[in-house]
């Protein structure tokens, strides 16, 4: 079901687990002391058939979805039967995954990511392929699609330091996570998405952060055929999304936003 709107005891629980209450002393116009919230960071060791695979740094929300996330869109797994067991644990900075068939990590071809945080992708993963999706949307459902992502990002509006992004159908927000990484946060929705058996073709990809060429893939991999950020895109993305046939818009604010790619899609 569409998200429209979140509870208010629902953000209040989502903006606490995420983030923490300081003191701090503003200078300026606006000084003095005062409360604040700061933004939680923590880090999760994952361990794939008993060896150490990698470390993700992220915001201690959705932590299984990121696991799987990531998981799915490094190629590593391919559906939930894959997975024998997984067990997050947030106390001890630990995922510990088994899969039902043998793996072992790759020592090559590991990428250091634009992401906050220090993202890493070991670059083979799935490979790209076009989407082929017709789906058209209007300015209209694209405006409207962002100004829901703004108000269910919670911690996102409390605090200003996470990245969010959702999964849309135009009409609604079907799936919406944050993270300290944009990447993490995309990484949450296809988790999501993936464990619940959600589908994300001909959908919406939605973040509040710059488009990277990483990014852009992870929605290749999810055959998202429309891509939207309140921010701006890499020439990187914007030349994978031509080449993935992505609709890829930019700067959407208020009603205004940048078509990059395949404005086609877009009436």
């Amino acid at each position: 079901m569409p998200l429209k709107a979140k509870a208010e005891g629902v953000e209040q629980q989502i903006v606490e687990q995420s983030g923490r209450r300081v003191t701090v002393t503003r200078f300026g116009g606006d000084r003095g002391a005062r409360e604040a919230s700061i933004i939680r960071e923590t880090s999760i060791a994952l361990y794939v058939n008993g060896q150490e695979l990698v470390t993700l740094m992220c915001t201690p929300t959705k932590e299984t979805y990121l696991v799987a996330g990531f998981l799915y869109l490094e190629g590593i797994i391919d559906r939930p039967d894959d997975v024998l067991f997984m067990r997050v644990c947030a106390e001890e900075n630990v995922a510990d995954i088994r899969l039902v068939k043998e793996w072992s990590p790759s020592r090559t071809g590991r990428t250091l990511t634009s992401g906050c945080g220090g993202g890493t992708t070991f670059g083979k993963g799935r490979k790209l392929k076009p989407v082929a999706s017709s789906l058209y949307v209007s300015t209209d459902q694209v405006a409207k699609s962002m100004v829901l992502l703004l108000q269910g990002a919670a911690t996102y509006r409390e605090t200003g330091g996470v990245q969010a992004s959702a999964l849309g159908d135009g009409e609604g927000l079907i799936v919406v996570a944050e993270d300290v990484g944009r990447h993490n946060t995309v990484d949450k929705v296809a988790g999501e998405t993936f464990l619940l058996g959600i589908p994300t073709s001909g959908r919406l990809l939605l973040t509040t952060g710059r488009v990277s060429s990483e990014m852009l893939a992870k929605a290749a991999k999810m055959d998202v055929p429309i891509v939207v950020s309140h921010s701006s895109p890499t020439d990187l993305a914007v030349q994978l999304a031509e080449d993935l046939n992505i609709t890829l818009i930019g700067y959407v604010r208020g009603k205004s936003g940048t078509i990059y790619t395949h404005d086609w899609r877009i009436s």
